[in-house]
């Protein structure tokens, strides 16, 4: 499982680009999705990597990023553990977000919505102008656990 985030606008996006992202379910910088590892997918967020950050988070930042912004995909109620319990086949963040990254199940098939809607980071980016390599934020993360948090 891989998390995806929109790190800069539209400004000098192409079509296709544009396009890419609304597939990938990311609509606005700060929006942040989450996408199984296949060829499909990856050719998807090659085609973007100039826009997004992305990385393969651990279960238990994936568990606060969905404690603190995951939103119910049909009604206005609000996620938390005891709408987990009832609506959805698991018990806690945790075991959601273990399952998500096991590839068990996605977002939409637990009622949830696709998309996170992040906060900026905390202590601001650390430049969307750049790759992770150089220093920046932008293209693939060895540990983007760091930046979700921030957004949480």
């Amino acid at each position: 499982m891989r998390a995806i985030v929109q790190l800069r606008g539209e400004v000098d996006m192409t079509s296709g680009q544009r396009d890419t992202l609304d597939m990938l379910n990311i609509g606005r910088v700060n929006h942040a999705a989450l996408v199984p590892e296949t060829d499909t997918y990856n050719g998807m967020v090659a085609k973007v990597n100039d826009f997004v950050a992305h990385g393969e988070p651990s279960a238990e930042t994936l568990a606060l990023v969905l404690e603190k912004r995951a939103e119910a995909l049909e009604s206005q109620e609000n996620v938390d553990e005891e709408y987990l319990a009832e609506e959805t086949d698991y018990e806690s963040f945790e075991a959601l977000a273990e399952a998500l990254i096991d590839e068990e199940t996605t977002l939409r098939e637990q009622g949830l919505s696709p998309t996170l809607r992040l906060h900026a980071p905390r202590g601001g980016h650390d430049g969307i102008k750049h790759p992770d390599s150089t220093g920046g934020e932008l293209g693939p993360h060895e540990d983007i656990d760091p930046l979700l948090e921030a957004m949480r």
